[in-house]
């Protein structure tokens, strides 16, 4: 029941919220966006006992913006008692075997990109795949799949996974796309995936039928990260994204994937650093060091990145690329970077390549705010579906924020320089905190959301808190 009488629907609190917080049918659209038919096809084959999937996932979703991190604490606070729902129903979805967890990002990337298509600024933006890994650490050897792996930021191994992502950079924003999971078996047999045999009989292991999609998920795990990525860029492909480049790592960058780029007519920027791979250059077969070496007199300086270079091309398997050797001052260490694209210049080629910085971001703001890794959950189905719905997170604030700001801030990721990548996500948080309780009855039916909204916002102290965390330069009450 109401505690004012007096206001009978969401419409008539509109002098109590601000005015950027009023656009409520924003993150109704983007709910929406699940109950599209290419997607229900993603969970076809999961069976709920009459509980509708396509709802328990909305609410996971929903879970950073009502201030819950996991189900366990969702149950246990005071918004469980609006759905009926109890925690078995949450762990039944995320440990289902059948469900398309990878059809589900993807096509929900492709439809976000429908829906970003009226706030394009300018047709002509680099658009870039842009893969990359990083380190998902965790506490417990038991949990299914996780081995020891060597973590390049710290120079140590730590036990966990290796987070194999792809993502697509649409000329404004990063959006993740696809994912893998991978672990590393060492070379000790001694110590199976770095760990103790009884601690390796002792972890989870799940029987999966060879049809569903988790046991294609779980055989991912021992295959090469390059497979991974040539199999999600020519899914990518196939699935009728629209890109021009392949961006990645010194890591990534190797034959098999120059050549699934150009085969897929795409161009390719990478870092380069294989020291045995040979080129073929002015008729001899030489290393990327060597050829440097032969065009050691011919140094150009740029003054706008301010960086020396070479710049030279070769031929790689019969197929000419372009070679940049550069480096920060005279005494600087020498970086390759390579391009198949002759035509572009070198300020062309590094302003692109700059772009792979997104990926960082996406990863630093994904771990710190919306728990990406943290799933501590033994069963591998649980942490495939915990990543997609962190990555779905992430992608909806992002298209809140580029519409949302699109007239008065321009695009997200400006340059793709960090100080203009490194975004206020609470700030995010809080907005959607609202537009998701303005909702709340289209998500859970048999609530009465007015109750809610009015008890929050009319609540002197909680009101007053939510000001402080939000800009006091954007917070405007309308009139």
């Amino acid at each position: 029941m109401l505690h004012s009488k007096d206001i009978k629907n969401l419409s008539e609190l509109t002098l109590t919220f601000c005015s950027k917080h009023k656009k409520s049918e924003f993150f109704t659209d983007l709910v929406g966006i699940l109950q599209l038919g290419k997607l229900h096809a993603c969970f076809s084959k999961a069976k709920q006992k009459g509980i509708s999937t396509k709802d328990l996932l909305a609410i996971l979703l929903s879970f950073p913006f009502l201030g819950q991190n996991n189900v366990h604490r969702f149950i246990n606070s005071s918004w469980s008692s609006f759905v009926d729902y109890g925690k078995d129903v949450y762990y039944r979805l995320k440990k289902n075997s059948n469900i398309n967890w990878r059809g589900l990002l993807l096509g929900t990337a492709i439809q976000a990109l429908k829906t970003l298509k009226p706030y394009k600024s300018n047709s002509k933006e680099v658009k870039a795949f842009i893969f990359d890994d990083t380190t998902i650490k965790k506490t417990g050897s038991k949990i299914e799949g996780v081995s020891r792996v060597w973590n390049h930021v710290i120079n140590k191994a730590v036990l966990g996974y290796q987070l194999l992502v792809m993502g697509y950079y649409d000329g404004t924003m990063f959006i993740p796309v696809n994912f893998s999971f991978h672990r590393e078996k060492g070379k000790n047999k001694k110590t199976p995936y770095g760990l103790k045999p009884k601690h390796y009989r002792k972890q989870k292991k799940k029987k999966r039928a060879k049809e569903s999609y988790g046991f294609t998920r779980k055989k991912e795990l021992n295959s090469s990260k390059i497979a991974s990525c040539v199999s999600m860029l020519k899914l990518a492909v196939k699935k009728g994204i629209a890109c021009e480049y392949v961006l990645t790592d010194s890591w990534f960058t190797c034959w098999e994937m120059v050549k699934t780029a150009i085969d897929n007519n795409l161009k390719y920027i990478g870092m380069f650093c294989k020291i045995k791979t040979t080129f073929t250059y002015r008729g001899k077969a030489m290393t990327y060091k060597q050829i440097r070496k032969c065009n050691r007199k011919k140094i150009k300086r740029n003054r706008k990145f301010n960086l020396y270079y070479i710049r030279t091309v070769a031929l790689w398997n019969g197929t000419p690329v372009v070679l940049y050797f550069t480096r920060k001052g005279k005494k600087g260490n020498w970086k390759t970077l390579l391009n198949t694209e002759l035509s572009s210049s070198f300020n062309q080629t590094v302003e692109t390549y700059q772009i792979r910085w997104s990926i960082e971001v996406f990863f630093k703001e994904s771990k710190q705010y919306l728990g990406l890794g943290k799933s501590q959950s033994t069963d591998f189905d649980v942490q495939i579906a915990d990543t997609t719905i962190a990555m779905m997170q992430h992608l909806f604030l992002s298209i809140k924020n580029r519409i949302e700001k699109y007239e008065t801030l321009g695009k997200l990721f400006e340059n793709t320089k960090a100080e203009c990548l490194e975004m206020k996500l609470h700030q995010r948080l809080l907005a959607l905190l609202i537009a998701i309780a303005e909702i709340i009855d289209q998500i859970f039916t048999e609530v009465d959301s007015c109750q809610l909204i009015s008890t929050m916002i009319r609540n002197p102290k909680a009101f007053e808190k939510l000001k402080l965390l939000i800009d006091p330069k954007e917070y405007k009450i309308s009139a």
